[in-house]
């Protein structure tokens, strides 16, 4: 069966994880800020902090931010639900904005009603990899003084109007999951555009802790003190030994998913049963997922999982979910989408051989009936 997805592990990565483990220092440590310090330079990043998970810097955002109990968080419904359980998880409650039905991205002009006294922060998922409309995003933040934080979990290495994801905006949380554009098994990043943010965020990831007024003795170092609740999301060394290496070669795996992609657009655009997504040139996809609208998705997937090649929605509508209160009828494009979409592997495992057997399987699909 030709994956869906694939984790890109290069080569050398066993060998460098085994150094760090040879060390004798496998706590966060001194490649836990390499990493931070390589990921900032190469994409412009202001101020970052490494996690343990995508989710767990989602939450550290939103806590940063200011969310808490019975606040109302404006998101979308279309998303992995780690979005919005961390919603729930900070004791807030996500109100959904309809999607775009050509992007999936969160649709800025169905913000506006939904902001409340309530509304606290704005939530923004890149997904696919495909930039959201960060200008009118940022402009409804500001207008109505509410933090935007953005879902970059799938869009390393994507860019807006020339600029990298990350390089711009309040809070912008990557994640390194074992599927990811490159991964530490699994493990996140928080950036943020202030130092005071910064600052916040790294006492907060270790227990409220703030490491660099410890106090230092012959009984041992301990904290000054403590005067907020934190937690325990901070990565190791071993997270960060695998993030540097997929940092090396980050290049050619970003490359590689655009280049399967192009093909995509390119030889899949005459289907009659298929709509690619509207992609913009001035939005630059990491290329994580590639999803099309497929009319009878049913017959499709049965037809392209009886020919070995794995296909899935991935994602549904959060609002299905009892515990985000069930279906809503204001989302159009949500329903649209929930009916129609599906995903074709794009993973740098795939061989040239695999997109052409993918295409073909395709094209063999929308022309049979």
């Amino acid at each position: 069966m030709i994956p869906l997805f694939s984790p890109f592990i290069p080569p050398e990565t066993g060998e460098e994880v085994k150094k760090t483990i040879d060390s004798g220092w496998i706590n966060r440590g001194k490649k836990a800020q390499a990493f931070e310090n390589k990921i900032s330079e190469m994409f412009s990043f202001p101020y970052c902090h490494a996690v343990n998970s995508g989710t767990s810097a989602l939450k550290l955002a939103l806590d940063v931010a200011g969310v808490d109990r019975g606040d109302e968080v404006i998101s979308t419904p279309w998303t992995m639900i780690a979005t919005n359980t961390s919603i729930l998880e900070n004791g807030a409650i996500p109100v959904f904005s309809d999607i775009k039905y050509d992007t999936l991205n969160i649709d800025p002009n169905d913000i506006e009603d939904r902001i409340t006294n309530k509304t606290k922060a704005l939530v923004c998922v890149h997904y696919a990899g495909y930039p959201c409309d960060m200008d009118e995003m940022i402009k409804i933040g500001r207008e109505h003084d509410l933090p935007v934080i953005q879902d970059a979990a799938q869009a390393l290495g994507a860019k807006y109007e020339g600029k990298y994801i990350g390089s711009f905006g309040d809070f912008i949380c990557f994640s390194f999951q074992t599927i990811k554009v490159i991964t530490m098994g699994d493990g996140g990043l928080i950036v943020t555009n202030t130092e005071e943010r910064y600052k916040e965020i790294k006492r907060k990831s270790w227990f409220g802790m703030d490491k660099e007024k410890r106090i230092s003795s012959s009984l041992g170092t301990y904290p000054k003190d403590i005067i907020e609740l934190g937690f325990k999301y901070d990565i190791t060394d071993i997270d960060a030994a695998l993030g540097l290496v997929g940092l090396r070669h980050i290049k050619e795996a970003l490359k590689k998913r655009k280049n399967i992609a192009e093909r995509y657009f390119e030889e899949l655009s005459s289907c009659r049963k298929i709509r690619l997504l509207d992609y913009k040139e001035d939005k630059s996809p990491s290329y994580w997922m590639f999803p099309i609208h497929v009319n009878k998705r049913l017959s499709f997937a049965n037809y392209m999982r009886g020919n070995g090649i794995e296909v899935s929605v991935h994602n549904w509508r959060n609002d299905k979910y009892s515990i985000f209160g069930g279906i809503r009828d204001d989302l159009p494009n949500t329903s649209k989408v929930n009916e129609d979409i599906i995903h074709i592997p794009l993973n740098p495992s795939l061989t040239d051989e695999d997109v052409d057997y993918i295409i073909k399987k395709v094209k063999e699909w929308d022309s049979s009936t």
